[in-house]
């Protein structure tokens, strides 16, 4: 188990070393809309896996949901990832993966958002400028061991906003895979 957080240790180290860029107290990454990334942290039969990307990709819009429909949108993608993530990620059968623990939230920078809005003359534009991300990570473990396997990623299927999605696996071997299809099955 050691090795496991070691793993997800160096991958977040990376993720933030990469992608995290600051601008005085501002703390969201700057972010291509359309642009996910997933990273998969495997030791021996756990998974580890981490998403992030512009709220844009995953909703639609980056704003907080007022409307009962965008509310219920959000939500819906919340029980989906916590409850049915093998709908949009799906290791081999055989394995017998279940989540351990899961978590799918919209985070927004409110410093940066009240700043932007402070802007806006035109009320038609009431949500100009406000940026937030989706991070979701789950934990799963399997009943053997998931090196050798499948997995089959199906989130452009599910997020229609998708247009690039890349795969960072850290396991046996480190690959990154670029998605390309609404259905794509790798090698681990």
């Amino acid at each position: 188990m050691k090795s496991i957080f070691t793993i997800s240790v160096l991958f977040l180290v990376f993720t933030i070393s990469t992608s995290v860029t600051f601008a005085g107290e501002h703390a969201l990454a700057a972010h291509e809309h359309g642009s996910i990334k997933v990273g998969m942290a495997i030791e021996k039969n756990i998974v580890e896996i981490d998403i992030d990307g512009p709220a844009e990709s995953f909703l639609g819009f980056e704003y907080i949901p007022k409307s009962a429909r965008e509310k219920k949108l959000l939500s819906d993608l919340e029980i989906k990832w916590t409850k049915n993530l093998e709908s949009m990620i799906a290791f081999d059968k055989k394995l017998n993966c279940k989540v351990s623990e899961a978590s799918f939230k919209q985070i927004i920078d409110e410093a940066e958002t009240k700043e932007a809005q402070a802007k806006i003359k035109d009320s038609n534009k009431k949500e100009a400028g406000v940026h937030s991300d989706i991070e979701a990570k789950a934990r799963l473990v399997c009943t053997a061991n998931l090196n050798g396997s499948n997995v089959t990623i199906s989130l452009k299927k599910v997020f229609k906003n998708m247009k690039k999605l890349s795969i960072d696996i850290l396991g046996t071997e480190t690959k990154s895979v670029e998605i390309t299809t609404s259905v794509q099955t790798i090698k681990i």
